[in-house]
C-alpha cells in the first residue's frame, strides 16, 4: 500500500515538473507599439485603395468595412 502511494506521488510530481521544461510561447508583433494605426507594412495583404500612412484612406477603409458588417445596411 505504501509503495502504491509513493508511486502515485512520484508520478504526480514528475507530471507537475514536466511543465517546467516547456518553452515560453510569445507573440512576436509585426509592428511597433508606438506606430500610428495608419502605418502598416506594404505587402500583398493590404486592401487595394489603401496606402500606408494616409489618414484619409485609412478612415475611408474603416467606414467601408464597418458598413459591410452592419446588418441594417445588408438588409436593404
Amino acid at each position: 500500500m505504501i509503495k502504491k502511494i509513493s508511486l502515485i506521488g512520484l508520478m504526480a510530481s514528475a507530471f507537475a515538473l514536466s511543465a517546467c521544461s516547456e518553452q515560453p510561447q510569445g507573440v512576436v508583433a509585426a509592428k511597433k507599439g508606438d506606430e500610428k494605426a495608419t502605418v502598416a507594412a506594404d505587402n500583398k495583404y493590404v486592401v487595394p485603395g489603401w496606402t500606408s500612412g494616409d489618414q484619409v484612406s485609412w478612415e475611408k477603409q474603416l467606414k467601408t468595412r464597418s458598413q459591410g458588417q452592419d446588418e441594417y445596411v445588408k438588409s436593404k
